[in-house]
């Protein structure tokens, strides 16, 4: 076992890494893993392809994090939530004031549908990207311009 850690460890770190976006998360799930391959090695079961059972356990594992961390999610109730009245919370209730207004302001047909997702569908940034089929950063830049328009707009 200690020769499958050290030959795999670096690579499942890091593919956990870009799973999770998050170095906690990317630990937990790469000890997970390697606890799973553990488990698997107790059985002393055949092992036709070391690198296909390492990946597979991986992506199980992965998908069973993913379907808990949903679940969790949507499980949320409004006691559970404490409002929190930042900046950011406050311009989302201007901007859904002035959302009707926004044809009027010159804004790009994808910065008017960044800044409408967004601050009217509540959508994050990734899940506009993949809606608009656009790059994340350039799903940044819209809002950045759209809400750059609409402050000169509102400033005059």
């Amino acid at each position: 076992m200690d020769i499958v850690y050290d030959k795999y460890f670096d690579r499942i770190y890091s593919w956990a890494l870009k799973k999770t976006n998050n170095k906690e998360d990317a630990e937990d799930l790469t000890n997970n893993i390697f606890l799973a391959l553990f488990e698997y090695f107790n059985k002393n079961i055949s092992i036709a392809k070391l690198d296909n059972l390492i990946w597979k356990i991986a992506h199980n594992i992965w998908s069973l994090k993913a379907q808990t961390y949903i679940k969790e999610k949507n499980n949320i109730t409004l006691d559970n939530i404490t409002p929190t009245y930042t900046e950011n919370y406050l311009d989302k209730i201007i901007y859904k004031d002035i959302i009707a207004n926004l044809t009027n302001i010159g804004l790009t047909k994808k910065e008017f549908l960044s800044f409408k997702l967004y601050y009217c569908n509540d959508l994050s940034i990734k899940e506009i990207s993949i809606k608009l089929n656009s790059s994340e950063s350039n799903i940044k830049y819209y809002l950045y311009s759209a809400r750059c328009k609409v402050k000169e707009r509102y400033n005059e």
